[in-house]
């Protein structure tokens, strides 16, 4: 007998329902491909029952009021979500996850309800649908961005949580290559941390061993704007320079001390750099004018004081200056203000500044501005905006991460890095077990299943050699990005950095199975001053124009964090002064564990060229290596078949399947890849891949 529920309500089946379900791990001729247990189309009849728990949906003019986090069930029911759903047989569980309501079907006054039912890794999927990464909640880790936090969360290198300030060379924040300004630190958050968010926060829980090591916990995902950015409406504060400002001809007063969204240009102009935004902005100048003149006649000033936005003089901004006094050999100082408030749409490369403009005849040796201390110019928006971040800002955390990366895609990544298996525990609802290939395999041959009594003989069995597959090729790799060393491996190798292309070696096809995950490769370079090399090794992201250094925004990048000991005295700067003792430690980040001694590579293949010299250490523990090779080995080696036979289970053989243990067919070990259309109590095709070892270490 079968009984199908729906959020643990259940449902009517028509008498003599059958359903087909397939039942899989993977995807032999698609190494992208993750699969879950669903079925085919079922036909559910549209009984008071059914209608009930469907909420009334087959009604032309049906609308409810549904809320997200309760049952999807009767009133509450919403054809866009997922529904919980279970299936049993003779009361044993087939199959768990999610229904999904495909159409409805009115025929002459009869009802009929077409479904289709997924395991929960696919109801998981369905879940995430087009959310982003950056709506995910850090903001527990909302901090202060100061060089004592930055140098800090150097410690936290391997935690798998929290916030960690990785030194990259993100263009223009190092003049030497051995000091570096406090800009060339941002924010990264760790690989576990964000997969284990995208689960928890759509309603699942998971577990898994890989995630527990120290390697998989040191694995961040750093800032990839041009800019550090966060979330403010303070937009700008700048402050007059303490060095007085002489007056000639035409003079803009000069800024420092600069935060918000404006750069200097000039030394006398405030240029705009963030996003657009309508800003309330107010000058207050509090000082002095000072003038002398040593000459024959008095000392005189007269014009006036302007604001000007991109250059145009702001309409009533002016501030008339008319002073005349005796010849001195000592600078008069007068006391002096100018306030000035407007509202203005600024774009990027805007600029602000303020010019006093000469009239009539100005006598004098010196004449100019002195402030007194206090701000200058202040800007802030009516809602909060993304703008620049400073030295010591508040610092929201999810304001740094990756935009418009789908859950789903980073999630999918990470899989295809480390060839993750996801499998649901039949036990736990809407648990998730991940664990890489190469350690999926229960590898106690004891443990096997003796399937060879439920061969069907009398139905055709099929023996596939794997090297029939269509592709020659294997090529995993790194999304590319345009930044220089990226760019200049591309065009010198015509293949990306950190790629593998492996050739199984089959005659009969010339094409390539491509695998490439969202991240691009991060080149780690070494820079040489004055013909000695700087003993730190970087990740290099920026542009360069001949050699002049551009910052750019770059794709997502993932990286193995360190903390690194043992070097020459260096600084973190502001503009060239230090802002830190010195330091003969850093919070690396790169592709290798250790650029010095490197025992771990997160590059899918060995470079053809490094960017600096490699002293020790091996290049060969890469991802291709240690999480890919064994199973393409498996499957082109010449003596793998791929068994298809038709087969007979009970239900609880259904619900006890675990992909993990192998199966014994004629005294031949086999992994089971596929049950492709199981219906209780009849033949269904299953699909297994012939072992060849069960361990290649």
């Amino acid at each position: 007998m079968i009984r199908l529920f729906i959020e643990d309500n259940e449902l009517d089946v028509n008498q003599g329902f059958s359903n087909q379900i397939t039942y899989a791990i993977d995807d032999l001729q698609n190494l992208d491909s993750k699969a879950t247990a669903f079925s085919k189309t079922i036909v559910l009849p549209g009984t008071a029952n059914n209608n009930r728990l469907l909420g009334n949906i087959f009604e032309f003019g049906s609308a409810n009021f549904t809320v997200d986090g309760t049952a999807n069930v009767e009133y509450n029911f919403n054809a866009s979500r997922s529904a919980k759903m279970k299936m049993e047989y003779n009361g044993v569980q087939v199959i768990k996850g999610t229904l999904r309501l495909l159409e409805i079907i009115i025929d002459d006054g009869l009802i009929e309800y077409e479904i289709a039912l997924f395991g929960e890794l696919g109801g998981f999927f369905a879940k995430l649908g087009n959310k982003k990464i950056n709506e995910l909640d850090f903001s527990s880790y909302n901090h202060i961005y100061s060089v004592t936090n930055i140098i800090n969360s150097w410690n936290n290198h391997n935690a798998g949580y929290g916030y960690y300030y990785p030194l990259i060379d993100y263009g223009n924040v190092s003049v030497n290559k051995i000091d570096y300004d406090y800009k060339a630190f941002r924010p990264s958050l760790f690989v576990k941390e964000i997969f284990d968010k995208i689960i928890t926060e759509n309603g699942f829980t998971w577990e898994s061993n890989f995630f527990k090591t120290n390697f998989a916990k040191s694995l961040i995902i750093p800032n990839n704007q041009d800019r550090l950015t966060t979330v403010k409406t303070q937009a700008l504060q700048a402050n007059f320079l303490v060095t007085p400002l002489e007056v000639n001809t035409t003079a803009s007063l000069r800024f420092q001390n600069v935060i918000g969204g404006f750069d200097l240009i000039n030394e006398n102009k405030l240029k705009y750099i963030s996003s657009n935004a309508s800003l309330n902005y107010n000058i207050n100048y509090q000082g002095y004018i000072y003038i002398q003149n040593t000459g024959l006649l008095s000392a005189r000033l007269s014009g006036n004081l302007y604001t000007y936005i991109n250059g145009v003089q702001v309409t009533g901004s002016g501030k008339n200056i008319n002073i005349n006094k005796p010849v001195s050999n000592v600078p008069y100082f007068i006391p002096f203000s100018y306030n000035f408030s407007g509202q203005y749409n600024f774009l990027t490369n805007d600029t602000i500044e303020i010019k006093f403009i000469p009239s009539g005849i100005n006598t004098f040796t010196q004449a100019g501005f002195s402030p007194q201390s206090g701000n200058l110019i202040t800007a802030t928006s009516p809602v909060p905006i993304v703008l620049p971040v400073t030295l010591n800002d508040n610092l929201i955390l999810n304001s740094t991460l990756p935009i418009n990366i789908k859950q789903k895609d980073f999630f999918a990544s990470i899989l295809k890095m480390f060839y993750l298996m996801v499998t649901e525990d039949k036990f736990k609802e809407r648990h998730l077990i991940i664990e890489p290939w190469v350690d999926f395999y229960q590898n106690d041959r004891t443990t096997y299943l003796d399937w060879s009594d439920k061969v069907d003989r009398s139905q055709v069995i099929k023996i596939k050699p794997m090297s029939e597959l269509n592709a020659r090729y294997y090529q995993i790799c790194y999304k590319s990005d345009n930044d220089w060393r990226n760019e200049e491996y591309r065009k010198l190798y015509q293949e990306g950095y950190g790629d593998r292309i492996y050739d199984n070696g089959f005659e009969f096809a010339k094409e390539t199975d491509k695998t490439e995950v969202i991240f691009s490769a991060t080149p780690l370079v070494g820079y040489v001053v004055n013909n000695v090399a700087v003993d730190k090794i970087v990740s290099a992201i920026y542009k360069r124009n001949n050699t002049l250094e551009e910052r750019m925004a770059s794709n997502i990048r993932i990286l193995y964090a360190n903390k690194l000991t043992g070097y020459s005295n260096w600084y973190i700067q502001n503009n060239g002064t230090n802002l830190s003792s010195a330091l003969t430690d850093y919070g690396y980040a790169g592709h290798l564990n250790d650029p010095d001694v490197p025992s771990i590579d997160i590059n899918f293949g060995a470079t053809k060229q490094l960017y600096f010299t490699l002293v020790a250490g091996a290049l060969s523990n890469n991802l291709f290596n240690a999480y890919y090779s064994s199973y393409l080995a498996e499957i082109t080696d010449k003596d793998s078949r791929l068994l298809t036979v038709k087969m007979k289970f009970t239900e609880s053989d259904i619900y006890n399947l675990d992909f993990s243990r192998y199966v014994l067919i004629d005294g031949v070990l086999y992994r089971l890849q596929k049950i492709i259309d199981y219906t209780p109590g009849e033949l269904c095709e299953v699909q297994l891949l012939r072992v060849i070892s069960t361990n290649y270490n």
